[in-house]
């Protein structure tokens, strides 16, 4: 990992990631703080507990990240980029950091047009929208777009520059549910 500084990093240190136990938007943030040797509580959330939690959250949503002083950040791209930048995987260059941002904003584009196939479909419909979406139609050329980006704007197997950046965590927790089976219809 890339550390800013000691002192930076010791800002994360102790923090709490509080999201339900799935992978859902907190995996990234997950993978941001393991990535950066961040030593934090990971708080699993069961949706029984959640009632009761929910209007005590900023925004009455999760994830939360709740800092060793006990300050919260609230909304996953603001707590992942927050992350980034404590870590040393978001860039500190202005077009690198917008490169970055494209990537995490399509790749939740990409999720957005999935859930939307085949909704309110019977599930067999459903499915195969859901196939054709992803193997030749809407999503598909996305992703297409998606690999052409990383080719001009990555190297060594990141999407954005030659090192890990907070886009990258983003893809492959994306990538993860995507053919995981999450998805009806996709394999």
């Amino acid at each position: 990992p890339r550390y800013l500084s000691t002192h930076v990093v010791m800002a994360l240190d102790g923090c709490k990631l509080s999201y339900f136990p799935i992978p859902g938007r907190a995996e990234a943030l997950r993978v941001a703080l393991h990535a950066g040797g961040v030593k934090f509580t990971d708080e699993r959330i069961l949706p029984a507990n959640w009632p009761a939690l929910k209007p005590k959250t900023p925004f009455g949503s999760m994830p939360i990240l709740t800092l060793a002083d006990g300050s919260q950040i609230a909304q996953s791209m603001t707590i992942l980029r927050f992350i980034g930048k404590q870590t040393g995987h978001y860039p500190s260059d202005a077009v690198a950091a917008a490169r970055v941002d494209e990537i995490m904003d399509v790749v939740a584009d990409v999720t957005s047009k999935i859930n939307a196939v085949g909704r309110g479909m019977e599930q067999d419909a459903k499915n195969a929208e859901r196939l054709k979406a992803i193997t030749e139609g809407a999503c598909f050329q996305l992703l297409q777009k998606i690999d052409a980006f990383i080719a001009a704007n990555g190297s060594g197997g990141h999407s954005v520059g030659g090192s890990p950046s907070i886009a990258d965590f983003v893809i492959f927790a994306a990538a993860a549910v995507l053919v995981s089976g999450f998805y009806d219809g996709v394999p």
